[in-house]
C-alpha cells in the first residue's frame, strides 16, 4: 500500500531535528544542541515519524541509532539543508534593511558606560525607536546572542593574558583600557596616599564578589598578586558590589572600577601603582549587520562618552590629568 502524506508540513525544523538527533546520539543531547527542551525535541521526531508512517530512530540504553528509513532520511537533508540555509541567509539579506531595525538589542556588562548606550544609539541612528539593554556579567554568554544575531550591540570587558574568545562573525574594537582602582575605608592608613603600591596590601583583608561571572577577575587579581610577592587574604566573599562596599566601610580592602566614586558612602578609590590590574571595554558587532557601515562612528561616540563620564569621578580626573594629554585629546 502507498504512503501518502502532505509533503507542505516537512519543515526545515523537522530536518534540524533529525539531524541534531543523529549528530548527537541521543534526543537529550539533541535538546542541548538545539537549545529546547527534551520533551520537545521527542514530540517534534514523533509527529515526524507519524507523518511519514515510518519509525527513524531505534531507541536503546545507549543512545539512539537511525532505522533505514532514518539513514535514508539522514543523506537526504545532508544535502538539503546548506541549500536551505543558503536560500534563507538570501531572504534574510533582501526582508532585512540596511539599517537598523526599530528595536536595537544591547547587550553588556556593568559599566558606567551602559547608561549611556541608548541614548548614543538613538543619536547615532535616529530611525531607532527603541533600545533594550541585557545586562549579564558573563560575556561568554553574551558574545553567542551577537554571533546569532540576537542582539546588534555588545559591550564586554576583559584582562591580560584572560581575553576572550570572540566567535567568528563578530568584530569587536577596543574602547579604552583602564586601570583598577583600589577601594578603603576613609580612616584607613594608605587612604591620604595618591597612589598605592600592591605590595603595601599584601597584610590586609580583602573582599571579593563571589559569583561565577566574577571567578576569571579572581584569577587575574590572585596572579597579578603573586607577582607582587604575596597571596590575598580574601576574608569576605560577597554576591554584589554593594554588599562589598559595605564590607570595605566597615575595614576591608576592594577593588573598584575607576569611575565608580563611592566618596559619599565614606570611602576612598587610590590608583595603583603602576597600573598592575588593566581591564579593557571592548564594543561588540556582528559584521554581518547594519552596525558594520558605521563601525568607525560608533567606536568613537562611545569612547567619547567614556572619557565625558572619567571626568565625574574626582580621582579618576586627577589620575588622568597626571598621566597628560590622551592621544584623542587633540
Amino acid at each position: 500500500m502507498t504512503r501518502e502524506f502532505d509533503v507542505v508540513q516537512l519543515d526545515v525544523h523537522h530536518l534540524r531535528v533529525m539531524r541534531a538527533i543523529a549528530d548527537t546520539g541521543s534526543l537529550s543531547r539533541a535538546a542541548i544542541a538545539l537549545g529546547v527542551t527534551q520533551p520537545a525535541v521527542s514530540a517534534q521526531l514523533k509527529r515526524l515519524e507519524n507523518m511519514l508512517g515510518y519509525q527513524l530512530f531505534d531507541r536503546g540504553e545507549g543512545g539512539v541509532t537511525p532505522t533505514p528509513m532514518g539513514e535514508l532520511l539522514l543523506r537526504r537533508i545532508a544535502a538539503l539543508l546548506p541549500q536551505l540555509d543558503n536560500l534563507l541567509e538570501d531572504i534574510e539579506q533582501r526582508v532585512c534593511p540596511s539599517g537598523p531595525p526599530d528595536v536595537v538589542r544591547v547587550v553588556a556588562v556593568a559599566s558606567a558606560l551602559v547608561a549611556r548606550l541608548p541614548s548614543l544609539v538613538t543619536r547615532l541612528w535616529p530611525e531607532v525607536s527603541e533600545v533594550q539593554v541585557v545586562h549579564d556579567d558573563h560575556p561568554e554568554r553574551l558574545l553567542p546572542l551577537l554571533a546569532q544575531r540576537r542582539a546588534e550591540l555588545g559591550l564586554v570587558k576583559d584582562y591580560p593574558g584572560h581575553e576572550l574568545e570572540i566567535p567568528a562573525s563578530v568584530d569587536t574594537a577596543v574602547v579604552v583600557t583602564e586601570p583598577t582602582f583600589v577601594l578603603l575605608p576613609e580612616f584607613h592608613p594608605l587612604a591620604h596616599k595618591e597612589i598605592i603600591d600592591l605590595s603595601e596590601l599584601r597584610d590586609e583583608s580583602w573582599v571579593m564578589v563571589s559569583d561565577s561571572s566574577a571567578t576569571t577577575f579572581t584569577r587575574y587579581f590572585t596572579e597579578t598578586c603573586a607577582r607582587h610577592g604575596f597571596s590575598p587574604s580574601v576574608s569576605h566573599q560577597v554576591t554584589s558590589q554593594q554588599v562589598a562596599l559595605l564590607v570595605v566601610r566597615a575595614g576591608a580592602i576592594g577593588l573598584s572600577q575607576p569611575i565608580c566614586d563611592p566618596r559619599n558612602l565614606g570611602l576612598v578609590t587610590r590608583p595603583l601603582r603602576g597600573d598592575v590590574l588593566p581591564r579593557r571595554h571592548i564594543l561588540a558587532w556582528n559584521r554581518e549587520t547594519f552596525v558594520a557601515g558605521r563601525q568607525a562612528e560608533l567606536l568613537a561616540a562611545v569612547v567619547e562618552a567614556y572619557w565625558a563620564e572619567a571626568r565625574t569621578a574626582p580621582v579618576y580626573a586627577r589620575y588622568l590629568d597626571s598621566r597628560g594629554p590622551r592621544p584623542d585629546d587633540g
